[in-house]
């Protein structure tokens, strides 16, 4: 019962007792008007809220920052309500920009409202919205709060850059077309070798210089055949390896490298998989195309770093997940104790790129420290994991956050261009 309602019985019983004490008539009268209004609002007063609510979410997965238009609609299936507060609550990770998520107003039977609004969120999946609704009567003596959920999906994948092809060399290839050399003569545009004539060769093949100093035999040109790869995508989501400062998280950057790596590869024509190793493991199965590309961002979108004990180094990463001598890129911020699981993996006969967000730098950053002993140690030491993984047949591209990811990569792998091994011929 509301503070409204107990002044006017309190008023009420005060008058009634005045006019009995003072055997005066018109005393007691003057009690009947608020009497009626006191019964006027117990009738009015809502009793049972019958509503249906709809929430519309268009689109309902886009990119971080991405306008998204939400549209509630309420219909009043019970009684008339005199007055209805309708509050629309936004999740964590939500503002609104735009439009109205609360109203008050008037619910007749079969009646219906609606509010429209425009929203922007963060990365993240959502799917469970709460209404505050508070039914009440015209002179607002009686009021009825309820809580509605819904429950809509909407999915907010990480907006990330454009990247350049980034050219890999896997120890082996798939049996399709593509911009990949395969170590396997055939049709292509990369010169291959040289092989004596058969029925069937096409005669622009023919290398007419060398058949020019034979007497009868002819050579023809063989090309190096360009094809596809399987790729997978590695996301490291370890707490230890997540720094956060007023700037952000360094865990967001790596999630954009991941996805912008994963669209490149599939872009290519590549089977591309993504491997998600923190709190737990998420895998996405090897795919191609436009659907490929839309599981990955799902998954990228439900990703947070995380911890578990089990999983809090790189040991037990599973990279039996992957088709064997497959080109495996790894986005992780990278511990000293990651070198020798690495390592392994390389040996392994696996193609390893990693795109390393620089923890140091971006703490740094934060705080404009480059100049303490503490920095110049820290760099160090992670020169000294990158010096170690390069020596070993590795490819890193250490990216400075502050910097695009494209420059970053575009620069590091003009500096360190494919080698490719002998044992991998």
């Amino acid at each position: 019962m509301k503070t409204p309602v107990l002044l006017i019985l309190g008023l009420i019983l005060g008058i009634v007792i005045l006019g009995i004490a003072t055997l005066q008539t018109g005393v007691l009268v003057l009690s009947i008007p608020l009497t009626a209004y006191l019964f006027a609002a117990i009738l009015r007063r809502p009793e049972a809220v019958q509503l249906l609510m709809t929430r519309e979410i268009y689109p309902d997965h886009a990119p971080q920052g991405e306008p998204i238009t939400v549209k509630l609609t309420i219909q009043n299936q019970g009684p008339t309500i005199d007055e209805v507060v309708i509050k629309d609550l936004l999740p964590d990770g939500v503002i609104q920009v735009e439009g109205e998520s609360s109203t008050i107003c008037f619910l007749p039977q079969d009646g219906k409202t609606e509010l429209e609004y425009i929203i922007k969120a963060q990365r993240g999946e959502y799917s469970g919205y709460e209404v505050l609704l508070s039914a009440r009567d015209f002179l607002n003596f009686f009021e009825l709060p309820t809580v509605y959920r819904t429950s809509p999906h909407l999915i907010i994948h990480p907006r990330y850059p454009k990247l350049d092809r980034i050219r890999i060399r896997p120890p082996q290839t798939r049996g399709f077309a593509g911009p990949i050399p395969s170590r396997q003569g055939g049709t292509g545009i990369d010169f291959w070798g040289i092989r004596e004539f058969q029925t069937g060769d096409p005669q622009r093949q023919i290398n007419w210089r060398l058949a020019a100093r034979s007497e009868q035999e002819l050579y023809v040109n063989i090309f190096e055949q360009e094809r596809v790869a399987d790729v997978g995508v590695i996301l490291d989501a370890r707490q230890r390896t997540n720094v956060i400062t007023p700037a952000g998280s360094l865990f967001e950057h790596a999630v954009r490298a991941a996805a912008a790596a994963a669209e490149n590869f599939l872009d290519e024509g590549n089977r591309v998989s993504l491997l998600i190793y923190g709190s737990g493991i998420a895998r996405v199965f090897p795919g191609y195309g436009r659907m490929q590309r839309e599981r990955i961002l799902r998954e990228l979108a439900k990703a947070s770093p995380g911890l578990n004990y089990a999983l809090e180094n790189l040991a037990l990463l599973p990279t039996r997940f992957f088709p064997a001598k497959s080109q495996i890129v790894l986005v992780s911020a990278l511990l000293s104790e990651d070198i020798p699981v690495i390592v392994r993996i390389r040996a392994y006969g696996y193609g390893v790129l990693i795109i390393s967000p620089d923890p140091v730098a971006f703490e740094a950053a934060s705080y404009r420290d480059f100049t303490s002993p503490a920095y110049r140690i820290a760099q160090a030491e992670r020169q000294f994991i990158l010096s170690q993984l390069q020596q070993s047949g590795v490819r890193v591209v250490n990216w400075q956050v502050s910097q695009p990811l494209e420059i970053a990569v575009r620069e590091t792998l003009a500096r360190h261009p494919l080698v490719v091994h002998r044992s991998e011929l």
